[in-house]
């Protein structure tokens, strides 16, 4: 069966044919007709024992440039092949062991009468999804001058990728007027009770009546409501919605990849801004960046949201559970797909006792097309989920397909939100 398997279709054929006109010479007494069947019969085989005899010395030497590119860049690479002895062999054909989402593999021959060479081949590979590849390692296959045989042979070196998801530049939210504790828009400083300042701000819908302020009420004439500041933490908790039933969209341009680019800005943005970050998906906490220095917490961060995958959970609990685990002074900042009002309501609870807390909520029906979005009854849902997250003191931004991260970002701006 393995010599079935060397031979080329050619091969097949010039052998079957061979022993038929061989048989068929010498049932009919032709001699010379069952010379000719004989060569046709030797050649195939003649073939076969060349490409299993020859040895192949060959080195391949692979370089990858750069080793980590971003969603959707270019890779180089440059492959050194050299073979230093040997008998010469028809055609060598390699093909690079290279994974889908790096686009096609790379194909090209080498036809030469020499037993010893060297070439360089380069190619490039495209970033078409995040994750860690391996490219290689490649096949070579021989074959001899007729094509009758072929012998394959694989070297064993490959070189390790990696696809990072796009990390985008964000500028300070309200950072003209400068950081403030309580998370509220230019509040108002009355004066100071123990160790916290203590702030008044306009009445909101939902604010706990036993917090109005009425001598600032009768001077102003509207409602206003005390605000003590708590002892600043520099930290954030990142929420990523990583449920796959919540997102749209097919690839690069899916609604979770948009999600996670998103995330991964906002990680950078606030660990550049000196702040501690921790980091949650549906599954619970993922990333924390407690007791490392800047630079290494943000290839963790990086790192971990390469690897980041879609999964079946159905409610945001664990990620909300992960990040009221660490409340304090923290912000928190969720970056969400398609909600419904259970899922504030673990959102609700993650922000308890949090000066600040922003919503990132994706449209997700427009990255996908008309007869994949959600049902009518499900876009109402979302539309009351996210009044909800306003009336309950969340920031809240809405971000379409064709919003880039940054604008999306700086539109907090508009809510009020310092960070």
């Amino acid at each position: 069966m393995r010599f079935w398997q060397r031979l080329s279709m050619r091969g097949r054929v010039l052998l079957v044919c061979g022993v038929v006109l061989t048989v068929a010479a010498l049932w009919i007494g032709e001699r010379d007709l069952a010379r000719v069947g004989l060569i046709i019969l030797l050649l195939p085989l003649l073939g076969l024992l060349l490409v299993s005899s020859t040895r192949m010395r060959m080195s391949c030497e692979r370089t990858v440039r750069p080793s980590r590119c971003t969603l959707g860049e270019q890779m180089d690479v440059v492959t050194t092949l050299e073979r230093s002895a040997g008998l010469p062999v028809g055609i060598l054909r390699f093909e690079e062991s290279v994974p889908r989402a790096l686009g096609e593999r790379p194909r090209f021959a080498i036809h030469t009468l020499s037993g010893s060479w060297r070439r360089t081949v380069r190619y490039t590979l495209t970033g078409n999804a995040r994750g860690r590849y391996e490219v290689g390692p490649m096949l070579v296959r021989a074959c001899d001058p007729f094509g009758t045989a072929r012998a394959d042979h694989r070297f064993t070196s490959a070189s390790q990728v990696m696809v990072t998801p796009k990390v985008f530049p964000l500028e300070a939210v309200g950072s003209a007027s400068g950081p403030t504790r309580s998370g509220e828009a230019t509040p108002e400083q009355l004066g100071s009770q123990g160790q916290d300042d203590v702030l008044i701000r306009e009445y909101r819908q939902g604010d706990d009546l036993r917090r109005v302020h009425w001598r600032s009420t009768a001077h102003l004439g509207e409602i206003m409501v005390r605000r003590e500041e708590q002892s600043w933490d520099p930290a954030v908790s990142v929420l990523l919605d990583s449920r796959g039933g919540r997102h749209s969209g097919v690839g690069a341009d899916s609604s979770f990849e948009w999600a996670v680019s998103a995330a991964a800005s906002i990680c950078t943005h606030m660990l550049d801004s000196g702040y501690r970050v921790r980091l949650a998906d549906a599954g619970g906490q993922i990333m924390a960046s407690d007791d490392v220095d800047v630079p290494t917490a943000r290839e963790h961060a990086l790192v971990t949201l390469t690897d980041e995958r879609m999964g079946d959970q159905e409610d945001l609990l664990a990620a909300a559970r992960a990040c009221a685990a660490q409340q304090g002074g923290e912000t928190l900042v969720a970056v969400l797909g398609r909600i419904t009002e259970s899922d504030v309501i673990a959102l609700d609870d993650a922000r308890r006792g949090r000066p600040l807390s922003m919503a990132l909520v994706l449209d997700t029906d427009t990255f996908t097309a008309r007869r994949f979005r959600s049902t009518p009854e499900q876009v109402d849902e979302h539309d009351r989920a996210v009044d909800q997250l306003s009336a309950h003191g969340w920031q809240v931004v809405t971000a379409r397909m064709d919003d880039a991260v940054p604008a999306a970002w700086s539109q907090f701006e508009r809510t009020g939100a310092v960070l």
